[in-house]
């Protein structure tokens, strides 16, 4: 392989300056990552030398108490890499773990808890991924997708910043619900304050005694709404913290596109006037067979094998 001259390999670090930029703010994730980073073992490289800067530099900021005016980690990324460039000696591809972020998935149907170092805790429901990383000065986690119940603690010192494509959330102590949607983010605040920032403006919610109304911040790309929050909806999050779905009066369309989301193996509405069907109950969400039982007995919903990925409803 040709040598790379100081003008491509300037280029190359800037480039992964960029990348880690993207990580550290959670514009990007570990997946879009991967596919520019594999093309070549140069980018691999020139990340790592960015990686491992970056972790000097944090080495730098607490290293002792004087104040020394030390630029941000951003700041250096944000730059376009050409002062890493001209002070990086090589180095080698790190692997995952360079990205100085920690990782934790669920698949379809599985639930899981997160202990922070802290003492926060967060809840991941089905199909969720989520990325943190606690440093001196700040808490942050970043929910790449589906659902998570978080549970902050205080800290007067570092704010527990919550990141998603739809902007920036600053928690206070207390409990909350967390859910991407294609149409955006619903932030429910079960106790404490959230504060959401993003691109289009910013709003913040407040529940500080048990007899407030829980509110839920309902974040678009165009706007932000503050609601109440209808006590199904925090019995509904409740629910699946217990491993248990409930509808209450949805038509079984709304009820099949939520279960769907703890089935590998999806329902799917033969017709209209199945799909129109209002029913209520509670269920398990690793137990289909039940919810599928009670439609055949309670509502006469026809069950139809429809080959290893689907299952089919219709009426009779």
């Amino acid at each position: 392989m040709a040598q790379l001259g100081d003008q491509d390999r300037d280029a190359l670090i800037a480039e992964a300056s960029l990348w880690l930029a993207r990580l550290d703010a959670g514009r990007a994730s570990e997946r879009d990552l991967d596919a520019w980073r594999d093309v070549d073992p140069r980018r691999a490289a020139a990340f790592a030398e960015v990686a491992s800067a970056w972790t000097r530099l944090d080495g730098l900021r607490g290293a002792d108490d004087r104040p020394v005016h030390r630029p941000s980690r951003r700041t250096w990324l944000a730059g376009g890499g050409a002062a890493l460039a001209a002070g990086l000696a090589g180095g080698a591809y790190l692997g995952r773990d360079v990205l100085l972020r920690d990782r934790v998935v669920t698949g379809v149907g599985e639930r899981r808890t997160l202990a922070l170092p802290d003492g926060s805790s967060v809840e991941l429901n089905t199909d969720t991924e989520v990325f943190w990383r606690f440093d001196r000065e700040r808490r942050r986690l970043w929910l790449s997708r589906g659902e998570a119940a978080l549970m902050i603690v205080h800290d007067s010192l570092r704010p527990f910043e919550l990141f998603t494509s739809q902007g920036l959330a600053r928690l206070a102590a207390g409990q909350f619900n967390a859910r991407l949607r294609p149409a955006g983010l619903d932030l429910i605040v079960l106790a404490g304050q959230a504060a959401v920032r993003t691109a289009s403006g910013a709003a913040q919610a407040q529940v500080v005694g048990p007899a407030d109304a829980r509110q839920a911040l309902e974040v678009t790309a165009r706007h932000i709404d503050v609601v109440a929050t209808p006590e199904a909806e925090v019995q509904a999050v409740q629910a699946w913290r217990r491993g248990e779905i409930v509808f209450e009066g949805q038509a079984l369309s709304a009820a099949v596109e939520e279960y769907n989301r703890y089935l590998t193996r999806k329902l799917v509405i033969g017709d209209d006037r199945a799909g129109a069907l209002r029913l209520g109950g509670r269920f398990l969400t690793g137990d289909p067979d039940s919810f599928l039982n009670a439609l055949r007995t309670t509502f006469g919903i026809r069950i139809i094998e429809d080959g290893p990925s689907r299952i089919l409803l219709k009426s009779r």
